[in-house]
């Protein structure tokens, strides 16, 4: 049994003639670390909402653990956990208001909510400031906030829209830590972000959607297939070259795009790796090699849409 099973689902939302989803049907294993991408309006945030009982699809079905969340919201309800693009901290409440009394609420004892909620907030570096009001917290304490509710209630499925916007980069290593051990202990992590790095490191699976469908699935290595090439050579212009100049120089290798007003970046074999090399040189044109990355594939399939 999949934590979710998608089957032809679309949402047409009231008033609008365009799809927010569009015919999406996929599977998310258990006990791994799931990622959805897309541009703003693909669509991520309207399935996470359905999958977690939020909203209605307008056709099709979606299976949490075997239930219909049309059908079953208050048995699915009971078992997952969310950090919502949209949520906000209350002003008027601590740190360890917002945490303690949300795992009251979903029925932990007190000696438990306690436990749970000293845990995380030390975790997400937050227990200094657990006496705090909301209203006098950063905008990065508040996001671990929301974080913390979800993530300290230990649910077989987490979704997490957004989880890490806003963070400095130290905070959103404790976040990766902690969702890195909430997949270790078998639990089921659905992700959506813009942070391609995030993405690239946490994932086992990603979805990829543009205007409510999905375009590609797969893991790193098969959506890396997907452009057709196995290395990336950025090269910067000269005083000799710039980049039409440059583009005409390399562009027998492979695909060539724009990164900047003097720079390309060109995709090709490791087997051209020696020729470019040479050729750069000779001409004066100090390139950097490396590999391709997801914020690479992402563009390919969605930058010229």
């Amino acid at each position: 049994m999949f934590a979710i099973e998608s089957l032809n689902v679309s949402k047409l939302y009231k008033g609008s003639n365009k799809k927010a989803l569009d015919d999406v049907s996929l599977k998310i294993e258990r006990g791994k670390i799931s990622t959805i991408l897309g541009r703003n309006g693909a669509g991520k945030t309207t399935f996470v909402r359905i999958c977690s009982t939020q909203l209605l699809p307008s056709s099709g079905k979606i299976l949490v653990f075997g239930d219909d969340v049309v059908y079953s919201p208050e048995k699915i309800r009971k078992i997952i956990s969310i950090v919502p693009q949209e949520g906000r901290p209350l002003r008027a409440l601590t740190p360890w208001d917002h945490i303690y009394n949300w795992l009251k609420i979903r029925g932990e004892s007190n000696s438990s909510a306690t436990r749970k909620t000293c845990d995380i907030l030390n975790r997400l570096d937050l227990y200094s400031a657990k006496d705090i009001p909301v209203l006098n917290l950063s905008g990065g304490m508040k996001q671990k906030i929301l974080v913390g509710m979800a993530m300290a209630t230990e649910s077989p499925l987490l979704f997490l829209d957004e989880p890490t916007i806003g963070l400095d980069p130290v905070s959103r290593r404790q976040v990766w830590s902690i969702i890195k051990d909430w997949k270790n202990k078998g639990r089921t992590i659905v992700l959506t972000t813009h942070y391609m790095d995030e993405a690239e490191l946490l994932s086992d699976s990603i979805f990829i959607l543009d205007k409510g469908k999905v375009i590609s699935k797969g893991n790193m290595t098969d959506l890396r297939n997907t452009l057709n090439y196995q290395i990336r050579v950025d090269i910067h212009e000269s005083s000799k070259y710039n980049n039409t100049g440059i583009k005409d120089l390399f562009s027998s290798f492979g695909k060539i795009i724009n990164i900047s007003s003097d720079s390309i970046r060109l995709f090709t074999f490791e087997t051209n790796l020696q020729e470019i090399s040479k050729l750069a040189m000779n001409t004066n044109l100090s390139f950097a090699v490396s590999p391709i990355t997801l914020d690479d594939i992402f563009v390919n399939l969605l930058g010229g849409k």
